[in-house]
């Protein structure tokens, strides 16, 4: 007796290597006997997914034979279309002010080479391109954005050391493996200020959690472990257990700035790789930026008596009040290297 026939293809292979699609078919849908133990609609979802991998695959080998700054997206004609339609005319029944249409992803791309929306937003923050909230516009849209990968270096490689407080010896920036100059140019450049770099040396080489790279040092991130003021740093467990994982420094060179998404793959390698169960940063109450890292931060917190502002993505940072504390007193401690010494602080 032939047995029967069973999907190999590639999102078949996906759907049966999730152990939550696992979940689903023997303990959600429970089927009756002598019927397929397929979940509804799992044959479709296998030949979209499919279908989305081939798209893929091509993208890749189309951007290979472009040059390096070639981008791509993937879309559908009903979705070019939709985005015609206003928010009332795509949902009659909720209430929404304002008469402005969604943004065609196809036409934003070509105009801004740039994505609909943002990798780097957490995903409760991502509407429907639309720039108003998910209520409005619940389906977030399909098109994908495809660009020529960009090298990315994390140091020290966090799937071979995981970046904890504990790890020794710890990574210095006068390391073989860092481009000190190059660093010191992308800093400088892109804080238009001049950095001290022996002081800036002496303050982060032993507290150093890690360095991330995009592209030829193009954007990149500083990262430190910090210990709390008044809190010795004798390498004890109750001292380890409090030490505060740091962004120092997020940068990118200005020609790089708002375009590539070379601050994404910064700022993903951060928040999902290297510190996933959060990190902190602090940012001048009039910074400009600070609407991005609104956007993509757990929190924020302005600093009573100072000009900072503080941000976080460690989930449940408010409620842990001692933790809460210790982030504060770090952000309020931590001294700028800069060599003009003016007292204008970033």
């Amino acid at each position: 007796m032939e047995a029967p026939h069973k999907d190999t293809g590639p999102a078949s292979a996906l759907l049966e290597s999730n152990p939550f699609s696992k979940f689903v078919n023997a303990e959600v849908f429970s089927p009756l006997p002598g019927q397929s133990g397929k979940l509804p609609g799992a044959e479709t979802m296998s030949i979209l997914l499919d279908g989305h991998l081939e798209n893929l695959r091509l993208s890749q080998q189309t951007l290979a034979m472009l040059p390096s700054a070639s981008s791509g997206i993937i879309t559908s004609p009903q979705e070019v279309a939709n985005s015609a339609r206003s928010p009332q005319g795509a949902q009659p029944n909720v209430s929404a002010v304002g008469t402005r249409r969604q943004r065609n992803p196809l036409i934003h791309n070509l105009l801004t080479d740039k994505p609909l929306l943002s990798s780097s937003l957490p995903p409760g923050r991502r509407g429907a391109g639309s720039g108003r909230p998910s209520t409005i516009s619940p389906l977030p849209p399909h098109s994908t954005f495809v660009k020529r990968g960009m090298p990315l270096t994390i140091l020290p490689n966090p799937y071979m050391q995981m970046w904890t407080a504990e790890s020794q010896p710890r990574l210095q920036l006068n390391d073989p493996s860092i481009d000190l100059p190059r660093l010191v140019h992308l800093i400088e450049d892109s804080f238009d200020r001049k950095l001290d770099v022996q002081n800036y040396l002496e303050r982060v080489n032993d507290r150093i959690a890690g360095i991330i790279v995009a592209g030829e040092y193009e954007g990149g991130a500083i990262l430190t472990w910090e210990s709390v003021p008044g809190v010795e740093d004798d390498g004890s467990p109750e001292s380890v257990a409090r030490m505060v994982p740091y962004l120092d420094k997020f940068a990118v060179l200005k020609r790089s700035q708002g375009a590539g998404g070379v601050a994404d793959v910064v700022f993903n390698a951060m928040v999902r790789t290297c510190f996933p169960n959060g990190v902190c940063w602090r940012s001048r109450k009039d910074n400009p930026v600070n609407k991005w890292y609104f956007e993509r931060s757990c929190g924020s917190w302005k600093l009573a008596d100072s000009n900072w502002t503080m941000f976080w993505t460690t989930p449940g940072l408010p409620e842990d009040t001692s933790r809460f504390q210790d982030y504060e007193a770090v952000c309020r401690a931590i001294q700028p290297s800069w060599a003009d010494n003016k007292s204008v602080i970033d």
